[in-house]
């Protein structure tokens, strides 16, 4: 197992301020490889397939790592939420 992914199909007041539509992780052994950067792309269009037009994700402020996963499938920073920097990506 390389890792895990969650695509949320609809978003709690908890969830637009941590967590949003998608969530990853992979294992540290597995990190730093691009792994996270595929499975979001991947991601992405079955987002798009339940009708999620900017999928909402949240990274904390100080996770560059997850910071340039997002910006590389399209994500633009929209605001901070206490510790958590909030991104929309566009699914399609």
């Amino acid at each position: 197992m390389l890792g895990r992914l969650a695509i949320r199909h609809r978003l709690t007041p908890a969830l637009e301020k941590a967590g949003g539509h998608i969530g990853y992780d992979v294992r540290p052994s597995a990190r730093r490889q691009r792994h996270a950067t595929a499975m979001l792309a991947a991601a992405l269009p079955l987002a798009c397939s339940l009708g999620i037009t900017h999928a909402l994700l949240t990274c904390d402020e100080t996770n560059t790592a997850s910071q340039r996963v997002i910006e590389a499938n399209g994500g633009r920073s929209i605001d901070m939420a206490g510790h958590k920097r909030r991104y929309q990506v566009p699914t399609s």
